[in-house]
């Protein structure tokens, strides 16, 4: 049996579906800033106090008063520290007696101890001086709610005085590898047999979408198992993922079987590779029936469950580096489906290049270590050689 494109979802409209049946209340929990970074802020955060407290020197620097130089750069070679001046290093504070400050390199310090500044020096009040609240203000919005730190935000937050955060409680998924054929890593695979390699790839997608795997052992192609296996997942995580029997095969039992336990939202989208992809609902819990094959797995992960996961975060997808590039050969789309399809993507002299790379001309392993996807919107058709499109880069930049 074939899937009917007329009657499959867009991934917009797949969504839509879910979320209109699923809106999980918020949970969060407190964190200690040092454990901060990848999760997402709940609430907004505010400064707790103002610094520099008072004022601060802006540089490593001399503090006087600026009423000294009111004729011009005074003889200070009777000036002593403590009195006339002072010496005050990038961010110190001084003593108020002094109004202003010069870079230590406009004064020389001489054998017997005099100070000499350098002929034309002009001084004004607040010359060199960070004002109090000029690095943070008491009360100063920091960070708004949603957002998901990074490195330099764990700066702002300390500088505000912060040291623990409320955050969203990360999702735990539970990822469930099906298939008689499959074997773990580390088996040497015999006659039929194929490696799980789809569990490790899910799993370290899921941690940098800031969720928490729960990964179950292979399950093989038997009903009642993967009943039992399903029941004992409901219990313990808050989204479930189920690889592979998404298709309709013979053994192909997962969305059967998630029919039978709950609501079957839909079972296929309009997109290639994945277009099995099927999303229940059992109880309150979605159930997200992943394809088998690696690059299926892989493209139905990347818009379905980081979008899912998301939203269980209620913050936002991430969204990966993007390049414009020059197709280096046609691409032919499906024109009913949005396809998305693997690119070696390199630079050739000033321009960046993107060589399709064919699910059916290219082995699994070539197809998955390509450096960008290119996807396409539903019913664009054929793209020719020298066309420019945006890709997603899988990695840096820096590696074209």
């Amino acid at each position: 049996m074939k899937f009917n494109v007329d009657e499959l979802l867009t991934k917009e409209a797949a969504l839509a579906l879910l979320y209109d049946r699923w809106n999980p209340e918020p949970e969060t929990e407190t964190v200690p800033l040092d454990e901060a970074v990848g999760r997402v802020l709940a609430q907004d955060q505010f400064a707790r106090y103002t610094l520099p407290v008072v004022r601060a020197a802006m540089m490593d620097s001399i503090a006087l008063r600026s009423a000294d130089f009111s004729a011009g750069t005074p003889d200070t070679s009777g000036w002593k520290r403590g009195v006339e001046y002072e010496r005050a290093d990038m961010g110190d504070d001084f003593d108020d007696r002094y109004n202003a400050a010069i870079p230590v390199e406009q004064a020389v310090f001489q054998p017997d101890g005099t100070l000499r500044i350098a002929e034309g020096v002009m001084v004004k009040p607040g010359d060199g001086i960070r004002q109090a609240g000029t690095t943070v203000r008491a009360g100063e919005l920091l960070l708004k709610k949603g957002c998901r730190l990074v490195p330099t935000d764990l700066c702002v937050l300390a500088t505000g005085g912060i040291l623990e955060i409320p955050v969203y409680r990360r999702p735990v998924v539970a990822l469930i590898p099906t298939g008689s054929e499959l074997i773990p890593l580390g088996e040497i695979p015999q006659r039929g047999q194929n490696i799980d390699s789809n569990s490790l790839m899910l799993k370290h997608m899921l941690l940098a979408m800031d969720a928490v795997p729960l990964c179950f052992p292979i399950v093989k192609d038997i009903p009642g198992q993967m009943a039992d296996v399903l029941a004992e997942a409901l219990q313990k995580a808050d989204i479930v993922v189920v690889n592979a029997g998404s298709s309709k095969g013979e053994e192909d039992f997962s969305t059967r079987l998630l029919n039978s336990s709950g609501t079957l939202l839909f079972h296929g989208v309009r997109a290639v590779p994945g277009r099995p992809l099927s999303i229940s609902l059992v109880g309150s819990t979605p159930v997200i029936n992943l394809p088998g094959p690696p690059v299926a797995a892989f493209n139905a992960a990347d818009w379905c469950l980081r979008a899912v996961v998301s939203r269980f975060l209620h913050s936002y997808s991430q969204r990966r580096p993007r390049a414009k590039a020059v197709l280096t050969a046609p691409l032919d789309g499906p024109l009913p489906l949005r396809f998305t399809s693997r690119m070696n993507v390199y630079r050739d002299g000033d321009s960046i290049c993107a060589t399709p790379i064919s699910k059916e001309q290219s082995s699994t392993a070539e197809n998955m270590a390509t450096n960008g996807v290119y996807i396409s919107p539903v019913g664009e058709g054929r793209l020719e050689k020298g066309q420019e499109i945006e890709v997603e880069l899988i990695r840096s930049e820096d590696f074209l």
